[in-house]
């Protein structure tokens, strides 16, 4: 472990993040709260996968589990949220031009039937508004109850970011293809040409390799406003 470790440090780190990348984006939370490392430990591994001539690069691995309101916040940043918003806002159109008619109605001719349907429209309306927000909180939850979901192993490298292991391995490119976002003290990763999203938590990453992590990110990645 010491020897990968001084390995590691020889090597050349990728440029720290500017002031530029590292400072608050408009779009994060202006309470987010700091960052408390939950103790996890981070692990020096060598890359397997190098090709014989090349020298075998010195990565970060990392396993923890995700936490429903984690998973529940970055559902906020994703085309699922995102699907489930666009089809609430037409809902939500068409049962405000409803209760507006009954009720326009009800004021011009009377009829209890048009007050009774103003109602159902407007109790109809409260149900689509938070169509969004249920839809989260039950992706959240059944994410969380499938171990094979919610339990995460990944290896950072300065090229890659490798998930899992065994068969269902696969990786992230750090060619600035991939996407990220910053939310809740989560980092986001939306590879290119996949509909995965990646979660990494802040507070999994060991404080003493955090910011060599957050280099390699942000040399690797785009954030979502930069293309």
């Amino acid at each position: 472990m010491d020897e990968l470790r001084q390995e590691r440090e020889a090597e050349q780190s990728p440029k720290p993040p500017s002031e530029a990348e590292t400072e608050p984006e408009e779009k994060r939370d202006d309470d987010e709260e700091a960052v408390e490392w939950d103790g996890s430990e981070a692990e020096l591994v060598l890359d397997d996968d190098a090709a014989d001539y090349e020298e075998p690069q010195t990565g970060i691995k990392l396993s923890y589990k995700l936490r429903e309101k984690e998973v529940f916040r970055a559902l906020e940043k994703s085309g699922f949220s995102k699907t489930l918003g666009k089809r609430a806002l037409v809902e939500g159109v068409i049962l405000v031009l409803l209760a507006v008619f009954f009720f326009v109605t009800y004021a011009r001719i009377g009829g209890t039937m048009n007050l009774f349907f103003g109602g159902i429209a407007v109790l109809a309306l409260a149900a689509v508004a938070l169509l969004p927000y249920l839809g989260r909180k039950k992706r959240a939850r059944d994410i969380c109850r499938d171990e094979r979901l919610s339990h995460i192993e990944m290896e950072i490298y300065p090229d890659s970011i490798q998930i899992g292991h065994g068969e269902g391995e696969w990786e992230i490119p750090l060619d600035g293809s991939c996407r990220r976002d910053e939310h809740h003290n989560l980092l986001l990763f939306f590879p290119a040409g996949k509909r995965h999203m990646v979660i990494l938590p802040l507070r999994c990453i060991e404080p003493g390799v955090l910011p060599e992590v957050q280099a390699m990110i942000v040399a690797g990645t785009h954030r979502g406003d930069e293309l």
